[in-house]
Formats: structure tokens, sequence, C-alpha cells
């Protein structure tokens, strides 16, 4: 009886205990962007009522100044649309306006939205009224339509030309203006019955027009154009000063003032311009708050104003425009390194740069200098780092990320202007985008890229010297090169398309060279024997003899995978798109689905040096194991 009653006993334990013995840890969310979407307009109709519009039929409101943003209506619209233009005429009644010839309106705040009948599938790009009744929506081909009835019937107004127009804004329901393609400016007194052209003194396309009142006016667009009128009649150029960043002035995509004075302008890449003399002069605002295109601006004061943009943008200023709040982004994050359990960056598009000093707690931007896709980070020590791009950027900073300055020059296409870069014969491998970065030791380091772009430093990033995988000409040195990894000053991987894979161990002098058919990611190796590849629709590869012989492992899933990190010999993961995390405890024999919190695309996958892992990828994706 004794012994019946002490294996019940056991039994019991067992019981209890099994479901934690054999319980799966789990990814946890720390960041998620809260909206999909790219914002396109922004529209307040006083300090604590505005709306934003965007892409996937997204229509955002605040009834308390912008502390909160919630979704209208509460059940999604019937149609997954891009939405362009919002504007109300009081806190009850508005409309939106964006592709198909989409016109929705509200009656009690957005709580409800409905879809009128516009009898046109022309993109409308603009929309204004002047009063309840009487309102006007422009789009493609030189298109302008007209209610008298509040939009529940519109009538097509005739204007000679077939440009786009971009913009329209009424100040009477006689009196308004429209602005397009090739510098078009249109002007009517008679509701649009008739409209006049202006000469709007550019050739460059109008984005956006916003009028004051009946004399006092601004329009925006392509190659940094600003144009203002006084009168309403005649335009006169302002100076934009837009930065250059790709080379060319910047598009500006909206611009409303406060009064004849205070005004702010929104533009390509995250510029923001500012003008306090009514646009007489106009300055850029030194630190961009984010790098996205930004398409919407409002201002409810002289102090206080609204940008939204793309990547779920929405940015706040309560000092006119001296600093921003950053409300929403959506990093697309791609690479991530951290320095030890507390230290860490990511890089991702639109030169997205986050950082943490507090082990991931918090994640805060940095300001990378620099416009474009960044894909790959490392650090040699605690300050001194470095990140790379497409369009050839290699930044570098020497302050734990506090500033960013590019080390190479977009313009040198023969590799030879920057003294610090070199590549030889093939200086055109130096112009093109780098993809991964990897550092084998704090001074040995080797970034790879497009047309099989390899680079080395041996002096913690002071000079990159290119170097050729492929002199035998196998194809390898003429295909992009997305994945790298050296476990020390020798021996290192190069993985990339049409399943190229290259191993060094001389640190690069030279590389024995295999290819197959899978576009591959990701390398990761944990001795000089045994590493492992992973790619496209689901492929993994491992060796075990230094990469002689590779052989195909068996994946649950079809995705495409983007990282693989093993943090053991038998223990490793991967990533991929729409959420797939994979997991083995065997070195690959069997991967196993693993529970995944989110469906974005998964770019990285690292450790840090106290074992915690993280995953970063689309809409600003952080997590944590």
């Amino acid at each position: 009886m004794k012994r019946g009653i002490f294996f019940t006993i056991i039994l019991t334990v067992l019981f209890y205990t099994t479901p934690l013995v054999f319980a799966q840890k789990e990814w946890v969310t720390v960041s998620e962007s809260q909206w999909d979407a790219s914002f396109s307009d922004v529209f307040f109709l006083d300090a604590q009522n505005g709306w934003i519009v965007g892409s996937n039929s997204t229509i955002l409101n605040t009834t308390d100044g912008g502390k909160t943003w919630n979704r209208q209506p509460n059940q999604p619209l019937p149609f997954n649309i891009e939405l362009k233009k919002v504007r109300f005429i009081n806190p009850q009644i508005g409309w939106v306006v964006g592709e198909n010839g989409t016109v929705l309106k509200t009656l009690n705040g957005g709580q409800q939205w409905s879809k009128l009948p516009t009898g046109t599938l022309v993109a409308l790009l603009g929309v204004s009224f002047a009063d309840e009744q009487n309102g006007w929506a422009c789009g493609d081909g030189g298109f302008i339509m007209r209610t008298k009835d509040g939009g529940a019937s519109w009538v097509q107004q005739p204007i000679d030309t077939n440009n786009t127009i971009e913009g329209v804004h009424f100040v009477t329901p006689e009196v308004g203006w429209a602005a397009g393609g090739g510098g078009t400016l249109l002007h009517t007194t008679d509701g649009g019955d008739t409209w006049d052209f202006q000469t709007s003194a550019t050739v460059n396309t109008l984005d956006a027009i916003s009028m004051l009142d009946n004399t006092t006016g601004w329009a925006v667009g392509a190659g940094g154009a600003i144009v203002a009128t006084a009168d309403g009649k005649n335009w006169e150029v302002q100076q934009s000063n837009v930065p250059h960043s790709n080379g060319m002035p910047e598009p500006i995509w909206d611009v409303h003032f406060a009064d004849e004075n205070v005004g702010i302008a929104a533009a390509e890449f995250g510029v923001i311009l500012r003008t306090i003399d009514g646009g007489k002069t106009w300055k850029p605002l030194n630190y961009r708050p984010v790098a996205a295109r930004l398409q919407g601006v409002h201002m409810t004061s002289l102090t206080e104003a609204w940008v939204v943009g793309d990547m779920s943008t929405i940015l706040h200023t309560t000092d006119g425009g001296e600093t921003w709040d950053i409300i929403s982004n959506m990093n697309e994050l791609r690479a991530a390194y951290f320095h030890d359990d507390q230290l860490g960056w990511v890089v991702g598009l639109s030169g997205s740069v986050l950082y943490t000093n507090d082990g991931g707690k918090t994640w805060k931007p940095q300001n990378s200098g620099n416009v474009f896709e960044l894909f790959g980070v490392g650090f040699v020590n605690e300050k001194r780092g470095y990140i790379v791009g497409s369009n050839a950027a290699l930044v570098e900073t020497l302050d734990g990320g506090k500033t960013w300055k590019s080390v190479s020059n977009p313009r040198d296409e023969g590799g030879h202007a920057v003294a610090r870069i070199q590549y030889g014969g093939a200086g055109f491998r130096s112009q093109v985008a780098s993809y991964g970065l990897s550092f084998g030791t704090p001074t040995h380091g080797w970034l790879v890229g497009g047309t099989g772009k390899v680079m080395r430093t041996t002096d913690s990033g002071q000079t990159w010297i290119g170097q050729e995988i492929d002199p035998g000409f196998t194809g390898a040195g003429f295909v992009d090169l997305f994945g790298v990894h050296f476990i020390n000053d020798k021996i290192g991987w190069v993985v990339g398309f049409g399943g190229t894979i290259a191993k060094t161990t001389d640190g690069g002098e030279t590389w024995s060279i295999t290819m197959g058919s899978a576009e591959l990611q990701d390398v990761c190796a944990i001795n000089p024997q045994t590493a492992w590849v992973a790619g496209s629709q689901g492929s993994i590869m491992v060796t075990t003899d230094g990469g002689q012989t590779w052989i195909d492992q068996t994946v649950p899933t079809q995705e495409n995978l983007n990282a693989i990190l093993f943090v053991a010999e038998k223990e490793g993961w991967a990533v991929g798109d729409k959420g797939i995390i994979l997991h083995t405890t065997d070195g690959g024999v069997t991967w196993l689905r693993y529970s995944s919190p989110t469906t974005n695309n998964l770019r990285d996958i690292v450790k840090t040096p106290n074992g915690t892992l993280w995953i970063f990828g689309d809409s600003t994706t952080i997590l944590r194991y």
C-alpha cells in the first residue's frame, strides 16, 4: 500500500510538472507598427479635431489634439485603395477622395463613411469644399468635377489641358485655384464654370496649392519648386533651398501657412522647410526626424503643426518646426548588431537607424545622415561602427551613433576619389549597393554587395580595399552577394544570387566557389568546418567538411528565408517572410516551425552575449526570446 501511495504521488507530480517541462518558450513582441500604411494627407479643423488618410483605405482621427489616433470607421471599409486627401467643413461633415474616383462622406465626424456616386474612375488627388454644399475634386488627365449638393451628384468641368490636376483650393463658392502638371495654374471666379490659366513661372509639376485667402497663396512641387502670389493673379518663384540628397533637388509634396508669414512645407526624404517671412526665405530643417517621403502638412497655429508621410509617419511640432516629435514611423528593419547585452543597433530602409542602450527595453532613432536603404551594420568597439547600403552607402560613427558621416562618395564612379576606399581595376564595384557586413575581429571586416562586390578592412574600417573573388570567371564575380560571415580574420563565407557560396581561408586572398540554384540570403558558421546557408523558397543547406559538400535540409516551409543563426552546434534558428520562424535542436536534421507573434516579413536574427535572441523585420517588428 505504501508503494502504491508512493507511485501515486510520483505520477501526480509528473502530471503537474510535465506541461512545464515541455512548455514552449515564446517570442515576445517588443515593437510593431500600429498602422501599416503610407499617409497622404493630414487636416485639422481646430487644435483638437484632426484626420489623416492614406493607403489601405486608412482613415485616422483624433479628438484630443493628437494624443491618441483611432482608426475610422470601427469596421474596416469594404475596399482597399489609396486615399489621397481629406477635408472637413465642421466637426461632423467631411470628405475624403482617392483612387478609382472614390469620394467618401461622413455626417458624424467619421464614425461612419458613405461612398458617394461620382460616375468616374479617375484617380482623385485633391478636394476642396467652400461650404457644406459646394465642393470640387481633381485628378488625372486634366480632371476637375464639382458638386452643388454636398457630393450627392457631381459634374465634370471642362478645362483646356490634359495635365494632371494635383490640387484644388476654393476660398468661396465662386473663387478658387487649381494646380498640376507642367506648372499648370488655373483660376476661376465663377465656381469653375470657366477656368483661366495663370502664369506659374515654373514648368515643374505643382503637387499642392494652399491659399490663405482670395489673394495670398503658395503652390509647391517637383524640383523643389515653390511659387507664391500676393494678389491672386501673379505668381513668383521663391527659392526653396531644398537639399539634393540624390543629386537632384527634393520634390516638395505639400505646404501650409498659419498666417501670411509663417509656413511649413513637406518634401522628399524627410525634408521639412520653414519660413517666417512669407516665403522670401525658406530654410530646410538641419535635422531630419525621419527619412521618409513627407506628403501632408497642416499648421494649427503659429507654433503647432503636423506632418505625415510614407511608412506610417506622423510628426508633431509645438515650437514652429524647430523640433519634431515622432508620433509614428514604420521602419523596415533589415540588419542588427549587439555590441554587448545592453548596447545594440538596427538599420533599415530610408536611412533608418535605431539603437538601444538598455538591453532593448527602448529603441531610439539616430540620424544616419543617409536617405537610402541600409542593409548591414557592425561595430568594432562601442564607439566606432559602420553601416552599408544602397547607392554605395558606407557611413561611419566614432561616437556610438550620435553622429554618422559618409565614408563613400556616390559620385566617385571610378572608386578613386575617396582615399579610404580603393577597388583597383574594378572600381565601378565600389559604387554599387552593399548588402551585408561582417567583422571577424575588431580590426578585420568585410562588406559584400552587387555584381560580386567584396571589400575588406584590416584597420577597423579606416580603409576599405576591394577583393576579387572570381578571377577564374566562374560567374560568381558578377552576381549580387547578400550574406557574409567571418569567424576570424582568415575564415569566412559569402553567399548570394544563383546559389553562390564562396569561402576563404586566407582573409579573402583566394576563394573557393560553388554555385547552385536558390537565391541565398544568409550564412552562419560555428567553426571552420560547419556552416549553414538559407535563402529562397525555404532553402537551407549545411556543410560539415568546410564547404566541399553541401547537403539540403528538409524545411517545413516554401517561404523565403532571410536570416539564419546557430547558437550552438545543434541548436539553430531561421526566419523569413510572413513571420516564419524555424527552430532546430539537432543541427538541422529536423526543422520545426516555431510559434510566431507576427505575419510581417522577418529579416535578421541576432544573439547577445547573455543568450538573448532578437528578431527584426518589416513594420518596425522587433521580437525578443
